[in-house]
């Protein structure tokens, strides 16, 4: 890990409050930055970073709704986008993130009640949510509700992920059109849709959408599943 501290000039520094360093992975800034096309993308995970370190550390879960709270966060991605939704923008960044393997997402089940919450992709934290996953190790009490533990499930591979490991380059355009999908069709069906596109190597967006279309329009065989 290095440490990343946005400083400017000494007299910038001297007329701003003192800033608390935000520890980033080198490999983040080395591989990862150069492929994020996403402003959203790039906007969350850089908060999560912070949030991170605000808190005890990497090894500490995160909030989904502490992310969507975040006052520095909310106002950047009003400021970068074209819609004045900063919940949408910032679900897309986290979905974006997830898919990417910078962050991990798990979910925390309670009676009929679903809380979500993130990692750093980290060995250590892999290492965390299958352990949990399994019933090997109690999730930490920051994630407990009352007396009782939680049971985790780790969030499967998104669409965004499956695009950019079998498709192509996950542009800003894909990320839209993708997240309309979602909104559109059962993530299932996404998933499958991309599956199929692969083995008649047909590699494109437009392919799979026509593949939800006419699933859509004639209903899916079982040969389809």
């Amino acid at each position: 890990m290095m440490v990343f501290d946005a400083k400017s000039s000494p007299s910038t520094e001297r007329s701003e409050p003192s800033r608390r360093p935000v520890r980033i992975p080198y490999e983040f800034l080395r591989d990862v930055v150069v492929e994020i096309t996403s402003f959203e993308e790039l906007q969350v995970t850089l908060a999560v970073f912070r949030i991170a370190s605000d808190l005890e550390g990497d090894e500490t879960p995160i909030a989904e709704r502490s992310i969507f709270r975040d006052e520095p966060l909310r106002r950047a991605v009003r400021k970068s986008g074209i819609t004045n939704d900063p919940d949408e923008r910032i679900l897309q960044g986290l979905d974006l993130a997830v898919g990417r393997g910078t962050l991990l997402r798990f979910v925390a089940t309670r009676g009929r009640k679903e809380a979500y919450w993130y990692y750093l992709n980290t060995p250590v934290n892999r290492h965390t949510v299958a352990a949990m996953e399994r019933g090997a190790l109690p999730p930490p009490a920051i994630i407990w509700e009352g007396k009782s533990a939680p049971r985790i499930s780790a969030d499967p591979p998104n669409a965004f992920r499956l695009y950019e490991q079998n498709i192509g380059p996950l542009t800003p355009l894909i990320a839209d059109q993708i997240t309309q999908a979602i909104r559109d069709y059962p993530a299932d069906w996404i998933e499958d849709a991309i599956g199929e596109a692969v083995a008649y190597n047909r590699r494109s967006w437009r392919y799979i959408v026509r593949i939800l279309e006419n699933w859509t329009a004639t209903g899916r065989r079982d040969d389809d599943m």
